[in-house]
Order: C-alpha cells, then structure tokens, then sequence
C-alpha cells in the first residue's frame, strides 16, 4: 500500500494526515466536516511538574533487622572485652607478689590471704592483710584494689559472653581503676581503653529499647537528636530507633561514636535554620506591565494610565495586561511631570535627588545549590529545570520571578516569589527536615546555630 501525505485547506485550518489511505482519508474528511471548529486541536500542554527532590528516607527497622542489628553488637563487644582484657590483666593481683613480703606471716595468715586472693574478693583480701600485718594499710589497700579491678572485670566478661553487658558495670570497671590509679599509674591508661567498648554497650542499650516495625517512624525526626555513627552503614543511610535516636551510616569516615546533632546535617545535607522565603501569594505576573511602588520608598505616589487616575501606596504594586499603557506622573516638588510609554515588564517608582523617577527593573536570582550533595529540581515559567550538585545557577526574567519545587515530601509543589535580586540558597529546613529557598544576605551560609555545650 503506498502512502501519501494529504492536505485539506479549509476555513477551519489546516489538517495533516500522514500514511493514511484514500478511505481513511473519506472518512476523516467526513468526520472534520460533521464537527467543523469543534475538530481543531489545542496546543498540548507542557509537563511542568518537576522532579522530586529526595530527602533521605531511613532504613525501616523491621525485627529481623534489630536481631541481625543486635547480635552483630554483642559480637562488637565481646571482641572489645577480648582485646580489653589483655591490658588490665597487668593490673590484677598477683598472688607470688602479694606472698613475696609475707615471709614473717604466720602459715594460716599467708592461706588466708591467697584463699581471699583466689575467690576475688575485695573486702577479704583487705581483712586478711591487716589481720596478718595491721600497720600496713597502704599494702591492704593495693591489693584491695586489684582485687576489686579484676572482679569488676570477670563480671563485665560474663555479661558480655551473655550479651547483657551494661553502661554499669564498665562504669564500675573504670571506678575501680581509678581507684588503683594513684598507686598505679597503668591504670590510668588503661581506663581511657575503655572508651570504645562504652561506645558499643551504649548502641546495645539504645537498641534494646528500639521498637521495630513501629509505625510514624519512616522519617528523620527534626530538632536535636541521639546520633549513632555506624562505620558499617554506607554514608547516606539512617536507621530511626526512636524518636530522638537515629544510626547513621559513617563508612569510610571513622570509627563506632555516640554523639548529639540534626540527623539530616548528620548525612551530609545542609540544614538550615534560619527563615525560608514565604509562599508566594497570587497567581505570577509573566506577561503585560507590572507597576511597583516598593516599601522602602516611604510615600503615596499618584500618576494616570491612559488617562485615568491612580494611587499607590508603599507596598503596592499594579497588574496591567498587555496593550498600549502611558503613563503620567508628577515628579513632585518643582521638578515637573513625566510621561512614558509602557513596554512589557515591571517597573518601579523610585525617589531620587530630582524628585520620582520610573525606572525598569530586571530580577536577577542565582540558586545556590554548592553545599547540597543532590540535584536540586524546580519549575520556572512553567519549564522543569535543575540545578546540580554542588552548583550555582542564575536566573533572569523582567517581573518577580516565581519558582515551584517539591520539597521531597511527595506533596503539593512549593510556591515562591522572589520580588529581588541576589542569592537564596538550596537547604534542609531544620523545622521539619525538607527541602527549602533561604535568602542570603552578603552570600553568607546559613547554618544551625552552635551548640556551645
């Protein structure tokens, strides 16, 4: 079958078939001419929804993953006390030490001593020593205190192998170190090991208390938080054990750490504080004339369009659509009046040595996107656009130019009027951790406030 290219001319226009037969043809002729002006097609509309900014969704905290969570710390601290243990080792009491200056002891005072040595028992050994040698307090309480550092130990070893070692009983570990310290310098370096392992048995007891599968917590809560550093997680990924506890994922960047913070900021987005840019009020001015009387001019200004007479106060601003538009004003004082034909674009009453002025007025908005590792993604005059990672774009347009955005929510898009130029900056709010535009003042960051303590 061949194919042809047909063209009617008619007083409704112009239609194009391409391919079709001659009977396709009839029966398109016939059915143009049955709905005459109701046949043409409108232009097709353009796709403006933009593409969705992605805030970080966290990890759901099912059960099985609390388990697997769970049995991988036991093991952190097991290994942790593994290695803990062949340093305070050095510490313990040594029953050929504690025997060696015993010499003069009577038999049953030295078998005492070492049954009270051997059944780690603090307050026995203290008591035995004295009973055999009461003036030498100081050599009852160092072997006292060694005692009590290896008890404290085996206790904590235990519930390690069990997996319910708590905050507790490395806290009273490390009482019992320092302690012995003053008479026993190693101890006191011995104690600043003991750092990771409260690391690990404080991530056990948070996770203890995680409840999985719990329902709402599918967010980053906002506001200051518990910040878990997981070396095992990949940067990016956050898990929410509560709602003031989040793991984060540190591969790469450090080791296992407990500490205090935004979780969003925590994941490399850049939280902000301070005010976004307020939603846009009206539909967006794209076409015609816009009259502007800003507030900073500080008075009424009264002029005529075509004729007809008008005020504005500081503030406001006149729509106009597109057309023949003259303009009269008086510029106040002796100065005189002007008159000026109207192009398309936005103007402003301005007040200058000589009296008021209307001057054009271009809007120039770069979009700072340099400190966010992600795409940002926006709408502007109807044209989805994007600014990437770590990048700057620039914006030129001859009325307030008006920007929409999904904030990574998934709901309806954001709305913003920028009547200025300068710069607004691509940020997480930190009032509910999504997306938003925050004006810059001499291109300074904005960042959460320091947290002195």
């Amino acid at each position: 079958m061949s194919r042809t290219r047909l063209i009617l001319a008619g007083s409704t226009g112009i239609c194009v078939l391409l391919g079709a037969s001659s009977t396709a043809w009839s029966q398109a002729n016939r059915r143009f001419a049955l709905r005459g002006a109701d046949a043409r097609n409108e232009l097709p509309a353009k796709i403006t929804e933009g593409v969705q900014n992605e805030v970080i969704q966290p990890i759901p905290l099912t059960s099985q993953r609390l388990q697997t969570s769970l049995e991988g710390v036991h093991r952190q601290i097991r290994d942790q006390v593994t290695e803990f243990k062949s340093k305070v080792k050095q510490v313990f009491p040594d029953e050929i030490d504690a025997l060696s200056g015993t010499g003069k002891w009577r038999p049953e005072d030295r078998n005492a001593l070492l049954k009270a040595i051997q059944s780690v028992d603090p307050a026995a050994v203290y008591e035995a020593w004295l009973e055999a040698n009461p003036a030498d307090t100081a050599g009852a309480e160092q072997v006292a205190r060694q005692t009590a550092v290896k008890r404290t130990f085996l206790a904590l070893e235990q519930s390690a192998e069990d997996g319910k070692a708590s905050t507790e009983e490395v806290n009273d570990l490390a009482d019992a170190l320092d302690k012995l310290a003053p008479s026993n310098p190693q101890a006191a370096q011995i104690t600043q090991s003991l750092d990771p392992l409260r690391t690990w048995v404080e991530i056990q007891k948070m996770l203890d208390s995680a409840n999985p599968d719990a329902a709402g917590i599918d967010e980053l809560p906002t506001g200051r938080v518990t910040l878990i550093h997981n070396p095992n997680l990949s940067v990016g990924t956050a898990v929410v054990l509560a709602n003031d506890t989040v793991m984060v994922g540190s591969r790469g960047r450090g080791g296992v750490e407990i500490s205090k913070g935004n979780a969003a900021e925590a994941l490399g987005l850049p939280v902000i504080s301070d005010d976004a840019l307020p939603n846009a009020e009206g539909a967006p001015k794209t076409n015609g004339v816009l009259l502007m009387n800003p507030t900073r001019s500080g008075a009424n200004v009264r002029y005529m369009l075509n004729g007809e007479t008008y005020i504005m106060k500081p503030g406001m601003s006149q729509k106009l659509q597109p057309g023949s538009w003259v303009i009269n004003f008086d510029r106040g004082g002796s100065a005189g009046a002007s008159e000026y034909r109207l192009e398309e674009g936005t103007y402003q009453f301005t007040p200058t040595e000589s009296g008021w002025e209307l001057y054009k007025h271009r809007y120039d908005i770069t979009i700072d996107n340099s400190r966010n590792p992600r795409d940002f993604h926006f709408v502007f005059n109807k044209e989805p656009l994007v600014v990437r990672e770590g990048r700057t774009k620039t914006l030129t347009s001859r009325f307030p130019i008006v920007l929409r955005y999904d904030r990574g929510n998934g709901g309806e898009l954001a709305t913003k009027m920028l009547n200025f130029s300068g710069t607004v900056e691509v940020g997480i709010n930190a009032a509910d951790n999504l997306w938003d535009l925050f004006p810059e003042e001499g291109n300074k960051k904005r960042t959460l406030d320091v947290d002195i303590f």
